[in-house]
């Protein structure tokens, strides 16, 4: 990643760094503090690569700096408070009030997807059982397949399900055991908008990540399901919409961050 910012920088002074990462991190130590889908914990991230390249870095839990960038630049513009939930391999949330950030005491706001939807659930990769990323993540889903088409193939020969997009397209489909996935994939997600509105009173909800922009019929059932699991007063209210941005709205909340740092720099600089 360092030789990839010093060539994009083309012989530029690199002013400041902005990584939008799967956490639990420590953004003031530049700490990767577990990320179970990536498989580190307690990984140096932003300190290492700050002196690779000579430049500070701010990181980022990647749904906090998605939240920030829509709250800021897409689809969070005029709302307050901004929840961004990605849905990708794992599922996160991010929280924007007043303009910034909520990382809670100990860095873990936002992890709406190792709520506890079903004890009895399947294992999450986090080690926890019947939390919602265990029934509507991407690696979450792509076990349960594993386990629910044990073969290569289907009766007809067709290549068992191997990841969420298949497992939701033979639902959609009628293959009866992609259906019952699909729709606990539907009552976790639901939940877990249902548990975010509960808390938050968002003013909406911005959905993003490879999974939430794909599967738009799966947000929105899971939304309309998760407003008759509130009070009426936050289900009339409820919004639930697609990411502005699309891919790019941790990127973007990771530049907003890296341009904070910059200029906080530069203002330290000028006054000695």
């Amino acid at each position: 990643m360092a030789a990839v910012i010093v060539d994009l920088a083309a012989g530029e002074p690199v002013c400041a760094i902005g990584v939008a990462a799967p956490g639990p991190l420590d953004p003031a130590r530049g700490v990767i503090l577990h990320s179970p889908n990536l498989g580190w914990r307690d990984h140096p991230f932003g300190s290492g690569l700050a002196g690779a390249v000579g430049a500070p870095v701010c990181l980022e839990d990647d749904a906090n700096a998605g939240a920030l960038g829509e709250a800021l630049h897409g689809a969070g513009t005029g709302h307050d408070p901004v929840v961004y939930l990605t849905l990708s391999t794992g599922v996160g949330a991010g929280i924007v009030v007043g303009g910034g950030i909520v990382r809670g005491a100990h860095q873990a706001a936002g992890e709406i997807g190792h709520l506890v939807v079903d004890a009895a659930g399947p294992r999450c990769g986090c080690g926890g059982a019947g939390h919602v990323e265990a029934f509507v993540g991407g690696a979450g889903l792509a076990r349960r397949a594993a386990a629910a088409w044990p073969a290569a193939t289907l009766a007809d020969g067709s290549p068992a399900p191997r990841n969420a997009g298949d497992v939701l397209r033979l639902a959609r489909a009628g293959d009866p055991t992609a259906v019952l996935l699909a729709d606990d994939a539907t009552e976790a997600l639901a939940r877990a908008i249902a548990a975010v509105s509960a808390v938050l009173d968002p003013g909406v909800i911005v959905v993003g990540g490879s999974l939430g922009r794909g599967q738009r019929a799966l947000v929105r059932r899971a939304a309309a399901r998760a407003r008759r699991l509130v009070i009426p007063q936050a289900g009339g209210s409820l919004r639930v919409v697609p990411a502005a941005l699309g891919e790019r709205s941790p990127l973007v909340g990771a530049a907003v961050l890296a341009s904070g740092l910059a200029a906080a720099a530069s203002r330290e600089g000028r006054h000695g």
